[in-house]
């Protein structure tokens, strides 16, 4: 019991001896100054002020208090990050007009606040062939974007706007902003249909100065449908007045092969006979199927046509590649007409050279049409141009 009081005894007179020799005093501007007794019982005083610098980051990362010397300058920190702004600087008042300068002597207690810009990102539409031109947004952070009016695209409906190529997910226009985005067009093809109008077949039947028997068959196809067509090779027969079968001839070619829809083309032979009647009639048996190429036209420019002493006619122009893909083989078709809307005859040639992307090059073609006409009798005509394809 005697040692636990002695204990107690001497830990009450350490406590005592510290609490003498041992004081701190706070100065008013909240800077701290230690007194600290030496062994000798005099009291020096150390009379060095500090203040308090502090980073208001207005919501973003945290950035440390420091503790400077009166006098002195504060230390520049690393910049603050905030998601959706970029940092601007330090201003010393929170409407951020002034910034604050770190070469400064720091004389109090201050605090000195950050001041954001708002980041913008740019909205891109992609409209995958679409007829429109859309503008790029700029939107703000968070911001929302606006909903442009639905695009078109001839032969298809507008499906959305989607996040990618995938068009898994479709944006929504509600959604708040935080990146740079391109937005993707969605198209749903209409159902093309196959429908056509064969018109009437005609037969012109003559004998030339030599006695040899002659004749010329035309069969207008018209694409009255939406979907592109081609004219494989189609037969026909020739009938008497009768209905008796004279002759058949087949192998019979389209010009030009593909229709777009509203294109009327036509199956055309200028051949030999051997039946002596002239009251005839032709029945086709067309080969008409959906094209499972796309169309395509190339421009046909300085078109002129003259008498040919052998031939009848001579046809000459231009034609130009006005797609983004070099024609490997482009087949040129020309039909020409009479002042009654008749075809008088076709013609075409091919471009063995093919057509690189951009380039014009000329042709020259002379129908065969056995007969004898001139550049007098065409009153209208038309030219297609056209990589040859094949379709499988």
């Amino acid at each position: 019991m005697k040692k636990i009081k002695l204990f107690l005894g001497i830990l009450l007179l350490l406590s005592l001896f510290l609490l003498a020799s041992c004081d701190l005093e706070n100065t008013d501007s909240g800077s701290v100054t230690p007194n600290i007794s030496d062994n000798t019982g005099d009291t020096p005083q150390d009379n060095t002020t500090y203040y308090t610098v502090k980073f208001n980051t207005n919501s973003g990362s945290s950035i440390s208090s420091q503790r400077v010397e009166d006098g002195k300058t504060a230390s520049k920190p690393s910049n603050p990050t905030k998601t959706g702004y970029s940092f601007v600087g330090w201003y010393i008042d929170e409407a951020g007009n002034n910034e604050y300068d770190f070469n400064t002597n720091v004389t109090s207690n201050i605090t000195i606040y950050a001041k954001w810009s708002i980041e913008s990102y740019t909205i891109s539409f992609e409209l995958n062939g679409g007829n429109e031109i859309i503008e790029d947004q700029i939107i703000e952070y968070k911001g929302t974007i606006s909903k442009p009016a639905d695009p078109t695209k001839d032969g298809y409906i507008f499906g959305g706007w989607y996040t990618s190529t995938s068009y898994f997910f479709e944006f929504d226009f509600s959604s708040k902003i935080t990146k740079s985005l391109t937005l993707y067009a969605k198209w749903n093809e209409i159902p093309k249909t196959v429908k056509y109008e064969v018109g009437e077949a005609t037969i012109d039947i003559w004998t030339d100065s030599f006695g040899s028997k002659w004749m010329k068959i035309a069969v207008p196809v018209t694409n009255t449908g939406t979907a592109d067509l081609y004219l494989d090779d189609i037969s026909v027969d020739i009938e008497s007045s009768t209905g008796s079968l004279l002759e058949t001839k087949s192998m019979i070619s389209g010009y030009p092969e593909y229709l777009k829809p509203g294109e009327t083309g036509y199956y055309y032979t200028a051949t030999s006979r051997s039946f002596s009647e002239t009251n005839v009639k032709v029945v086709p048996h067309c080969n008409i199927k959906k094209a499972t190429n796309d169309v395509i036209r190339y421009d046909i420019s300085d078109v002129s046509i003259t008498t040919d002493q052998i031939y009848g006619v001579k046809v000459i122009g231009r034609v130009e590649n006005n797609t983004r893909e070099k024609g490997s083989l482009v087949e040129v078709v020309v039909l020409l007409f009479d002042a009654n809307g008749k075809l008088i005859c076709n013609a075409n040639t091919y471009l063995l050279n093919g057509l690189e992307v951009g380039e014009k090059v000329g042709f020259s073609v002379t129908p065969f049409a056995f007969r004898n006409f001139s550049a007098n009798d065409v009153a209208s005509y038309e030219v297609f141009a056209y990589p040859y394809q094949f379709n499988w």
